[in-house]
């Protein structure tokens, strides 16, 4: 049996297909975090694969965030499966249950940490050595602590506490467990990039958690794996918890492996990151069936890679997926659905109150005088109509605009006549001799042009209409036409170009880093405070490590003070 888990950024940034990923990973139950869909947004594609059963959790809050769904291969269909760690998103049988003390939590509380879609539970049978057994996988996207949300800080602890609870309470009851996912902390300084430049890395409220909640805390990055076995079969209440790290039960000593990386630095190039994916297992089974576990790090495609582990056990399929499976829905099943499934029941004293607590802007302002003062309201705006009627014509519909002059237009050649004194008298008609000579080019000359250089086909002031000269006077000028006006568009557009570049400056020209004498990038700051909107240079290599001569230098210049 094969497990993965994988933080993959959006699940629907797969341009070749969920199924083709699914398959390149080659395991029997996949996890994955941060899928960013709501139901709402699931499509079929995603949600019915071929050779695979799907069990989703979806923000209730938010769209495009947090999310985690399971992938178990049909060979391994899980027995039972359930939404979130608290049991109130139940609502069918054949759920895992177990749920754990609850006391510590308020119904408010239990109810949060269940909204933002990150847990899928799944229970499955396993056969070892001819024995059957067994294993519940719990997928979990571990909430992220803002140092700016203090607010945040707690829900991570909240959440990391009931995940501890639900996961001791199914081991108790006699399930193996495999926690597994984006835990969103990194446990000891051997798996952070730079922990030194981290002020008390050992008391972040995160590490205190995984050091009671990990069996093997106490164990020095010089120990062995036998050490490690015999740590293991000592159930001593000083290790802290009931389960283990498998890439450390198979690579205590590992440096550089990481499984995220910044994007926006491009942090991966030089591998400067963070160990938070991770695979646990209650230290029986992860002594007993596990075989191997490793990172994924050539993987691309996520700011995360993939994290995979071996178990020497099989997995016993289910007849049937439980009814948590994704192909139940009715929108996938083929099943015709109710209106009254599309209606939400609306408290009318919270309606109330959100109109209150409505957001400031100028519309809502306009809306709540007209709720105030309907009267008053129509008034303004009958004002406002009768001011505005006779100056902007009402959209959608097209006006047609009066020429106040009377006079007739002429055709469209008429524009192009050159305007000189004898404009209104027409040529003499040609003779036989003129006619006989050689067609005009194409490269002919304006009308005043032709006069000055061939006086003998214009008039000599005689009234006489003549159509068949003027036709060829209007020939001549369509072939005049293209070079002056050229010339003038070209004209404009300079002085338009010097004019606009002017007035608007470009972007400064990047100065050069001191180290690698390269050019700066240029960024802006982003974060709330007296500098946001700011600009400023650094280094465009990669972050890395300080010693690391390929990674970005320390160089920093302000925009207007960089030399």
């Amino acid at each position: 049996m094969k497990v993965v888990t994988w933080n993959i950024n959006g699940i629907r940034a797969f341009r070749g297909g969920i199924k083709k990923v699914l398959d390149s990973l080659d395991a029997d139950v996949i996890c994955i975090q941060e899928t960013k869909v709501t139901r709402d947004l699931l499509d079929e594609r995603i949600a019915i694969v071929d050779g695979y059963n799907s069990y989703f959790s979806y923000s209730r809050g938010r769209s495009g965030y947090s999310g985690v769904a399971t992938y178990c291969k049909d060979r391994g269909t899980p027995f039972a499966a359930e939404e979130g760690l608290t049991g109130l998103l139940v609502n069918h049988k054949d759920a895992v249950g177990c749920y754990g003390d609850h006391t510590e939590f308020s119904s408010e509380e239990l109810q949060l940490l269940d909204n933002e879609g990150r847990a899928v539970i799944t229970q499955h049978k396993i056969k070892c050595q001819d024995k059957e057994k067994t294993l519940t996988v719990i997928n979990v996207y571990c909430p992220r602590a803002d140092p700016e949300k203090p607010e945040r800080k707690r829900f991570k602890l909240q959440f990391y506490n009931l995940l501890q609870s639900r996961a001791e309470a199914v081991l108790k009851d006699g399930s193996h467990v495999i926690v597994l996912g984006d835990i969103n902390t990194s446990h000891r300084p051997i798996d952070h990039c730079d922990p030194s430049e981290i002020d008390d890395f050992g008391e972040n409220p995160g590490r205190k958690w995984l050091n009671g909640f990990l069996y093997s805390d106490k164990q020095e990055e010089g120990s062995d794996e036998e050490e490690h076995d015999k740590e293991c079969e000592e159930t001593d209440p000083l290790h802290g918890g009931k389960f283990v790290d498998t890439f450390r039960f198979f690579h205590p000593t590992r440096i550089n492996a990481f499984t995220c990386w910044s994007t926006l630095t491009g942090a991966r190039q030089t591998n400067y990151g963070t160990r938070i994916d991770y695979i646990f297992a209650d230290c029986q089974l992860a002594k007993e069936q596990f075989v191997g576990a490793d990172i994924m790090p050539e993987v691309e495609g996520s700011d995360h890679c993939p994290v995979w582990g071996q178990l020497s056990c099989s997995l016993i399929s289910s007849p049937k997926p439980p009814p948590f499976c994704t192909r139940y829905l009715p929108e996938f099943a083929g099943k015709q659905q109710k209106l009254s499934r599309f209606l939400v029941k609306v408290d009318q004293k919270s309606a109330q109150s959100e109109q209150k607590n409505a957001l400031p802007g100028s519309q809502e302002e306009e809306e709540r005088r007209e709720n105030l003062n309907p009267s008053g309201a129509a008034n303004i705006s009958v004002k406002k109509r009768s001011l505005t009627s006779d100056l902007v014509p009402p959209k959608g519909k097209k006006t047609k605009t009066v020429n106040a002059s009377s006079k007739p237009k002429g055709n469209l050649l008429a524009f192009f006549k050159s305007k000189t004194k004898n404009v209104n008298q027409c040529e003499k008609p040609l003779n036989l001799d003129e006619a006989a000579k050689p067609p005009i080019t194409e490269e002919v000359f304006s009308v005043t042009d032709t006069k000055s250089e061939n006086p003998e086909l214009i008039s000599d002031g005689s009234s006489q209409q003549c159509s068949t000269a003027d036709t060829d006077q209007h020939m001549n000028t369509k072939h005049s036409i293209p070079q002056p006006t050229v010339m003038q568009s070209d004209a404009k557009k300079g002085t338009s170009s010097v004019f606009w570049k002017s007035v608007l400056h470009g972007p400064p020209a990047p100065p050069c880093c001191k180290v690698h004498e390269e050019p700066c990038v240029l960024r802006t700051v982003k974060k709330e405070g007296p500098n946001m909107g700011k600009q400023f240079f650094v280094c465009a290599r990669p972050q890395g490590h300080a010693s690391n001569p390929e990674a970005r230098c320390n160089f920093f210049a302000w925009v207007g003070k960089a030399k």
